[in-house]
C-alpha cells in the first residue's frame, strides 16, 4: 500500500523533471547494431527503464553500473539506455560498453531527440521509467548513490 501523498509526491517530481505525468512520448532509436529499437513495440506488454547517459558524464558512469545491476535483478523488465554522444562517437560508445561488460539494449540519440521528449533541458542523466500500460510512472534527472534504490523499489512496485 503506498503512503499517503507518494502518488502526489512522483506527480510533483515528475514535474519538476520537466516531464508530465501521462502516456510515455514514442520514440524509435537505432541501438549499437543498427537495428532499430521502437518504444511501441513494448507499451502495453513490459517495464521498460530508460536511462540517457553520454561517455563524458561522470554521474552518468556511476548510474550505467547501477543499471547493469537492476538489468541482471529483473530479467523480466526492458533496461536500455541511450547515449547522447555525437554521431562521430559511435565507435567510442561501443568500446566504452563493451569495456565495461554491460549487456543492457544501448541506443544512439545523437541529436537529443527522444531525451528532449523525456527532460527538455536535456540534462544527463536522465532515468525515466515506464509502466506496462505505456505510462511514466518515474522520472529523475541526475545521479547520486542511493538513486538505484528509488529505481529498483519502483521496478518492485510496478512488476507482479
Amino acid at each position: 500500500m503506498n503512503a499517503p501523498g507518494t502518488r502526489a509526491l512522483a506527480l510533483v517530481c515528475l514535474l519538476a523533471s520537466g516531464l508530465q505525468a501521462g502516456t510515455a512520448p514514442l520514440f524509435t532509436l537505432n541501438n549499437l547494431d543498427g537495428s532499430s529499437f521502437r518504444l511501441a513495440d513494448h507499451m502495453g506488454k513490459q517495464i521498460v527503464v530508460l536511462d540517457f547517459w553520454a561517455t563524458w558524464c561522470g554521474p552518468c558512469a556511476k548510474g550505467l553500473k547501477q543499471l547493469q545491476a537492476l538489468h541482471e535483478r529483473f530479467p523480466g523488465i526492458v533496461v536500455a539506455a541511450a547515449s547522447i554522444d555525437d554521431g562521430q562517437s559511435l565507435s567510442r560508445v561501443a568500446q566504452y560498453v563493451q569495456g565495461r561488460g554491460f549487456t543492457f539494449t544501448v541506443l544512439l540519440d545523437p541529436d537529443t531527440n527522444a531525451l528532449r521528449l523525456f527532460n527538455p533541458s536535456a540534462g544527463v542523466p536522465t532515468t525515466v521509467i515506464i509502466d506496462r500500460q505505456g505510462q511514466v510512472a518515474y522520472s529523475h534527472v541526475g545521479y547520486l548513490p542511493g538513486d538505484e534504490q528509488a529505481v529498483a523499489d519502483k521496478v518492485r512496485e510496478l512488476a507482479p
